[in-house]
């Protein structure tokens, strides 16, 4: 009965309101798979669960990490505790956010990628630069099966420096970690992108009125700021309206047309997305659709 959910999607589709909707029809656990949300410092402008929110369900892996690198092994690490203490007390765990990465290690597993020769690392960044990205697509489908790689620059150049390296082994699926949560049920929380735009403009403004700016401030004493933190959206404008480089208003108008970029990728993503052979998609309006339930409990049951 204690098969995991997954409740994913894009910034601002509504997956916390779901899960919480979720805790009326199934005793449930709450585990973060946000990769700011875990950060202590930024309550507000990583929309944390509130005090309220906090109460309708245990949750775990929440504000815990204090402005370090905090990387997928840190946290699935975590996460495998946080599972075997739910699994003790009989309770489902649902893992609610929207860091694709983090979800897909734990469904398909996570490679551990030793250290990349600097012979091997030149190599590819030459082959990358003569013959483009994708030629260098093509050479990681002959290794990744089933794997679809993002054209960014120097993800590519490491892929292939590995597959290069390391390609007498990769047939035989290198390093490759067992599935945590193998063929889960993905619930995938979505809405339509303009609606999305506006709740994120909408959220960003509550948050500057919520104190950001505030939790901006403290982040610029702090002096070194975890660079994984500095993905959160809103902070790098923040911070530069802090240091005198940005007014408030532009902080808050390129910190809005950001996160509307990042969920426009999100979007684009998270559509192309099948970790599972079990998944739902749901237009969710703050009603919980009622012919979800049967599925689930379907599921939770084989």
């Amino acid at each position: 009965m204690n098969k995991p959910l997954f409740i994913v999607g894009p910034t601002c589709s509504g997956k916390n309101d779901f899960a919480y909707d979720l805790s009326n029809f199934f005793d449930i656990e709450i585990i973060n798979a946000d990769s700011i949300q875990v950060y202590k410092q930024l309550k507000i402008l990583s929309n944390r669960p509130n005090d309220r929110e906090l109460k309708i369900a245990p949750h775990h892996l929440y504000g815990h990490i204090n402005n370090k690198e905090y990387s997928v092994n840190h946290w699935i690490s975590d996460v495998e505790q946080s599972l075997l203490n739910i699994k003790r007390r009989n309770k489902i765990p649902v893992f609610v956010g929207g860091t694709g990465f983090y979800i897909q290690a734990l469904i398909e597993g996570l490679s551990e990628m030793p250290e990349i020769s600097k012979s091997f690392k030149k190599e590819a960044e030459d082959l990358f630069y003569q013959k483009g990205p994708d030629y260098c697509l093509d050479v990681l489908e002959k290794y990744y099966k089933e794997r679809i790689f993002p054209k960014d620059r120097q993800r590519l150049i490491n892929r292939l420096a590995f597959c290069l390296e390391y390609k007498d082994i990769m047939e035989n699926n290198y390093g490759k970690k067992n599935p945590i949560t193998p063929n889960p049920l993905v619930i995938q929380v979505t809405k339509p992108k303009k609606d999305l735009y506006d709740m994120a403009e909408s959220r960003f403004h509550k948050m500057i009125s919520a104190g950001a700016l505030e939790e901006a401030k403290s982040l610029h004493e702090n002096k070194k700021i975890s660079k994984t933190l500095l993905k959160a959206h809103g902070l790098p404008e923040l911070l530069a309206c802090v240091r005198n480089k940005m007014s408030l208003d532009d902080a808050i108008y390129d910190g809005i047309q950001n996160t509307k970029r990042y969920i426009k990728r999100q979007f684009t993503w998270w559509n192309n997305q099948k970790f599972s052979k079990l998944n739902l998609r749901i237009n969710y309006k703050k009603s919980f659709p009622k012919d979800s339930i049967e599925n689930i409990s379907i599921y939770l049951n084989q």
